[in-house]
């Protein structure tokens, strides 16, 4: 596989903001390797085709488990697990601007999402290779992944034991678990503003935990 080149000029073709973009990231790139026009050898016994009706392979998110007929074919089903942020990081005027005019300041922080892909088929032997051709194509094309979206690590791709799918007991599925590290940014304006207003709501009042308290009781 030959490495990705950026749009020129940047560093990265997107910045990963939120775990649903990983979540669709990887479901782009595994659909892409078990697109029938992707060169593969030897070739995958599985073509991966938009048309439900036709495709040899659902690769989907988690969110699409219910799609009919998923029992019959294998499957990948792409989820995270716990999302995990780091310290903020205020950013000074030399690395990050500031608008004084207009009170803009730009945050970051470190993110860590586990992702859980099920690598799911009505037989264990199928669900045995599926996986393992999926922590292949995670494992081998992992710098490059972080490359082009712009993450800071991937860990070691793990693909687990081949067991019965809980959420169906005449599937098998072997689990491909990984952890991403990305960044987020984000601009503070509208808290800011939105911290100050409430302040100024506050200010007047002899007791503001009771204005809390209070506000709550009303809702």
């Amino acid at each position: 596989m030959s490495e990705p080149t950026p749009p020129e000029g940047s560093h990265a073709w997107l910045r990963i903001s939120t775990p649903l973009t990983l979540i669709g990231v990887f479901v782009a790139i595994l659909r892409e390797r078990f697109d029938p026009t992707t060169f593969s050898d030897p070739a995958l016994p599985w073509a991966w085709k938009e048309d439900l009706k036709e495709t040899g392979i659902f690769i989907e998110s988690g969110f699409n488990e219910e799609i009919e007929a998923r029992n019959a074919r294998p499957a990948v089903w792409v989820d995270r697990a716990q999302n995990n942020y780091g310290r903020v990081s205020v950013g000074h005027q030399d690395q990050m601007p500031i608008s004084i005019k207009y009170r803009h300041e730009t945050f970051y922080s470190s993110a860590e999402t586990d992702m859980l892909l099920d690598c799911t088929a009505p037989k264990r032997g199928e669900s045995m290779l599926l996986g393992s051709i999926v922590q292949d194509t995670l494992h081998m094309t992992a710098r490059y992944i972080e490359e082009a979206f712009g993450l800071r690590d991937m860990s070691p791709v793990v693909l687990g034991r081949t067991v019965p799918y809980e959420k169906e007991k005449d599937i098998w599925n072997s689990p491909v678990v990984f952890r991403v590290f990305y960044e987020v940014r984000w601009a503070g304006v509208p808290m800011a503003t939105l911290l100050t207003r409430l302040y100024m709501k506050i200010a007047d009042k002899d007791d503001p935990e009771t204005y809390f308290r209070d506000f709550i009781l009303k809702a």
